[in-house]
C-alpha cells in the first residue's frame, strides 16, 4: 500500500471529522435573558377604584439560561436593568427599571403561596420605573379588560412585553385574523367535542339537558390567529345558556383555547386566557407567545410558552 496516499487520506478524515464536530456542538451559554411585563400598579386599584393607576412599573417574570425558560426570582435577577419594550414584533422604546426591596416577611420555604416572592407593597416582585413618565410607551386606550380581575369600574393600560437584551422580532409572524378557515375550523370543534364529550345545557343557572350534542352554530371562536409557519390559536367559546359561575378551567365553558400544528394535530393549550405578544425573545430563531392570565377566584397574571405552544413558566398572583 501507498504509505503517502494513506497518511493523506487519514489526515483529510480527521479534519473532517475535526469539523463535524465544530458544526454539530452546542452553542456555549454565556447569558441570560429576562422577560418582563411593563403595566400598571394593580396594587392600586384592587378594591376596584374607578379610573387608572397612577404608577406604572415593571414585574420581572421568566428568565431563559442555559437550562431554558423558568419562572425568574428576585435573587437571579439584577436589581437595575435597561429594559426593551416590545409590541408585534417592533421595539418601541426602553424602559428603566430599577427592584424594590422584597418583603422578607413573606418568604417561607414551605410555603406553596405564588406570591411568597413579592416586593413590600406589592404584589409580586416588581421593579419601579426611573425614566421619565412621558417616555413610557403605552398601546391603545385604557380597558376595563386589562384591570384587576377584568372587570370594572377600574381600568388599565394594556400591559407590555419588556425584554432584557433588544429580541423583539416576531419570526413567526402571529397575526389575528377575522375567522379560521372552514378546515380549521373543523379541526376545532372535533377536538373541543373530543376534549368535552358530556356538555350541559342550560337555563338560569340549571341543568336542562345533560349530554347535550350542541349544532356547531353554537360554538364560536371569539379570537383566532394564524403564523406564517402556518399553526393556529383558537379561542373557543359554547353557548349552552346560562350555567352559571365558570372557575374549572377542564369546563367547557370556561373558553379553551387550541394550538393547531402545521400537520394538523391540535391540542388544547389552555383556559381564561388572552394573547398578550408573540416575539423571539431568546433570539433562538423561534418566536415565543406571551398570554395574560385572568383566572377566577381572584388571581391574575402572565404564562410564557414557547414554539411549540408548550407552557415554560408563569407568574400569578392573588390580591387576597
Amino acid at each position: 500500500m501507498n504509505l503517502t496516499f494513506t497518511a493523506t487520506v487519514s489526515i483529510c478524515v480527521l479534519f473532517l471529522s475535526t469539523a463535524l464536530s465544530a458544526q454539530t456542538s452546542p452553542t456555549k451559554c454565556t447569558s441570560k435573558i429576562y422577560v418582563g411585563i411593563l403595566e400598571d400598579a394593580r396594587e392600586e386599584m384592587v378594591n376596584w377604584k374607578p379610573g387608572v393607576a397612577q404608577q406604572r412599573l415593571i414585574r420581572p417574570a421568566f428568565e431563559k439560561d442555559c437550562k431554558g425558560w423558568h419562572d425568574v426570582t428576585s435573587s437571579t435577577i439584577p436589581p437595575d436593568l435597561t429594559w426593551t419594550v416590545a409590541f408585534d414584533g417592533r421595539n418601541i422604546g426602553k424602559v428603566r427599571g430599577q427592584a424594590v426591596p422584597i418583603d422578607n416577611n413573606a418568604l417561607d420555604q414551605d410555603s406553596t403561596d405564588p406570591n411568597e416572592d413579592r416586593s413590600i407593597g406589592y404584589l409580586t416582585f416588581v421593579q419601579t420605573i426611573v425614566s421619565p413618565a412621558a417616555t413610557i410607551p403605552s398601546i391603545g386606550s385604557p380597558s376595563e379588560l386589562y384591570g384587576p380581575m377584568g372587570i370594572g369600574p377600574t381600568e388599565g393600560r394594556r400591559p407590555l412585553v419588556v425584554v432584557s437584551a433588544p429580541n423583539v422580532s416576531d419570526p413567526d409572524g402571529w397575526k389575528p385574523i377575522p375567522k379560521p378557515s372552514d378546515k380549521i375550523a373543523a379541526l376545532v370543534r372535533s377536538a373541543f367535542r373530543r376534549e368535552f364529550p358530556h356538555v350541559d345545557r342550560c337555563k338560569e343557572e340549571e341543568v336542562v339537558q345533560k349530554d347535550w350534542k350542541f349544532p356547531d352554530s353554537r360554538l364560536a371562536f371569539p379570537a383566532v390567529y394564524a403564523s406564517n409557519k402556518n399553526t393556529f390559536l383558537v379561542e373557543t367559546s359554547l353557548n349552552a345558556g346560562d350555567c352559571g359561575y365558570v372557575d374549572d378551567p377542564n369546563d367547557p365553558l370556561s373558553n379553551p383555547w387550541f394550538f393547531v400544528s402545521v400537520n394538523g394535530h391540535i391540542r388544547r393549550i389552555g383556559s381564561f386566557i388572552s394573547l398578550l405578544d408573540a416575539g423571539d425573545y431568546d433570539n433562538d430563531g423561534k418566536s415565543e407567545l406571551i398570554f395574560m392570565v385572568n383566572e377566577p377566584e381572584d388571581f391574575d397574571g402572565f404564562a410564557l410558552y414557547d414554539a411549540n405552544l408548550r407552557k415554560q413558566g408563569s407568574l400569578i398572583w392573588s390580591y387576597h
